[in-house]
């Protein structure tokens, strides 16, 4: 019987796609999407406003505004706390697995290339290189996630 996907399952889906995109547009990407997610937000605003409910289209501006004019702090920000998120979590499935008496390296290289990756991501806007090979990474964490769970 093929195993239900829900939304733990989709981490390695979701990890190789952001890889690809970071793979392909590099640095780029991230200062696409936070000029696509400013625009959104004050389009969202204007829609919200015109459609009566003010209070929620104010603020949809506001944050829109933010994200255009602040993009690269808030990019800073979203990539510092994704990365710890992502390098938590990688330490979490660590710990997981270290307990297990029976334990195989491909168990541990998924936690461990999942910390790097988070910390690449978290120090990846400092490092422009970087994240072409954070990118890299997070498509064979990805990978290496579809195959884990695979085999459950």
């Amino acid at each position: 019987m093929a195993k239900k996907f829900d939304l733990k399952n989709s981490s390695p889906v979701l990890y190789i796609v952001l890889g690809a995109l970071l793979t392909v547009f590099g640095h780029k990407m991230l200062g696409i999407a936070m000029t696509v997610a400013g625009i959104v937000f004050v389009v969202l605003g204007i829609i919200d406003i015109l459609g009566a409910r003010m209070t929620s289209g104010v603020t949809n501006i506001v944050i829109g505004a933010v994200i255009l004019v602040l993009g690269n702090l808030v990019l800073d920000i979203v990539l510092l706390v994704l990365g710890i998120i992502i390098a938590a979590k990688g330490v979490m499935a660590l710990v997981e697995v270290l307990k297990n008496q029976n334990k195989n390296i491909t168990e541990i290289i998924y936690p461990a290339i999942t910390i790097i990756v988070g910390v690449g991501l978290a120090c990846g806007n400092l490092l422009g290189d970087l994240i072409v090979v954070v990118g890299i990474l997070l498509i064979v964490d990805g990978v290496l996630g579809l195959l884990g769970l695979k085999k459950k």
